[in-house]
């Protein structure tokens, strides 16, 4: 099992370089301006997150969805793998292929704060009922 936020780190570090070396400055930009979007909604479940992060910063956080911090190696990587061929197929080969790295990037961020959102909330409920039945 391997931490997804090292993965994430990991991964973006090595999409970085990739990027670097194989396309131009005005080919990165391009990438990431197609995603704007996705970027905007990373944006606002990053707020959502930091409200809830701030309002249960002296609360105990529970755990109410079982082992969302880590994902197995293998079948992480067979899943690239999986997505690597169909994208190099479908997207005309290397340079199509790593130009949707940033996508699924973002995709896998916001799988996370989906998560830690839900958790989250699911504590603020938790410690919002309690305070009023009290």
């Amino acid at each position: 099992m391997i931490n997804i936020k090292l993965l994430l780190l990991f991964s973006f570090i090595l999409m970085a370089g990739v990027y670097y070396i194989f396309l131009s400055q005005k080919e990165i930009f391009e990438i990431v301006k197609a995603e704007y979007i996705l970027i905007s909604i990373n944006i606002v479940f990053m707020a959502v997150f930091l409200f809830f992060k701030n309002r249960l910063k002296d609360s105990e956080i529970l755990e109410f969805l079982k082992d969302t911090n880590h994902v197995s190696l293998k079948s992480t990587l067979l899943f690239f793998l999986v997505f690597q061929a169909v994208d190099f197929y479908y997207e005309n080969g290397f340079f199509g292929m790593i130009s949707q790295w940033f996508m699924y990037w973002l995709f896998a961020i916001l799988a996370l704060l989906v998560t830690n959102n839900i958790n989250y909330y699911k504590n603020y409920k938790h410690y919002n009922h309690t305070k009023t039945s009290s």
